[in-house]
């Protein structure tokens, strides 16, 4: 009996965390999907954004934009890194990807972007490793074969 409680404890804790899964056409409505990724969400959170070049991150990031209130348009950060954008909790969308060829760059300016005031969505964030906060969500986006795009939004795991 003991062993079976124990037994349950340990799937319970390895359990995965809450994942919805999403398909969207090349062309669809990512409306569903910006309103699952941003559902609970406070200031400070921050959101991770993964899958290839090309996949829609920016794109996912504009339409959870939108849906908190930025009436802009969102571009990506790739250069500059970072973008702010004013809604009732602004928005921080922050680019990793060009820390890849610049590992000594001094991500000060980044960390102090991601403030306690803003929801933040970070594309590439395994290029922060090390200094990047925990992400409260994370969204996997792959390309399946159609041109479609599947969308997993996977909340962080509670301990």
């Amino acid at each position: 009996m003991l062993r079976r409680r124990l037994r349950l404890r340990l799937i319970r804790r390895l359990a995965p965390a809450n994942v919805q899964t999403f398909r969207v056409l090349c062309d669809g409505d990512l409306a569903r999907v910006a309103e699952a990724v941003c559902r609970g969400l406070a200031p400070g959170d921050v959101v991770a954004l993964q899958g290839p070049m090309g996949a829609g991150k920016t794109t996912l990031v504009g339409a959870c934009a939108a849906h908190l209130g930025v009436r802009e348009p969102v571009t990506s950060p790739t250069f500059a890194l970072v973008h702010r954008y004013a809604a009732p909790v602004p928005v921080v969308h922050a680019d990793l990807y060009r820390l890849l060829d610049q590992p000594e760059r001094d991500v000060d300016d980044i960390l102090l972007a991601l403030d306690e005031d803003a929801l933040s969505f970070v594309e590439w964030p395994e290029h922060g490793a090390g200094w990047l906060p925990a992400p409260r969500r994370t969204v996997t986006i792959a390309v399946v074969s159609d041109g479609a795009r599947a969308f997993d939004v996977r909340d962080a795991p509670t301990t």
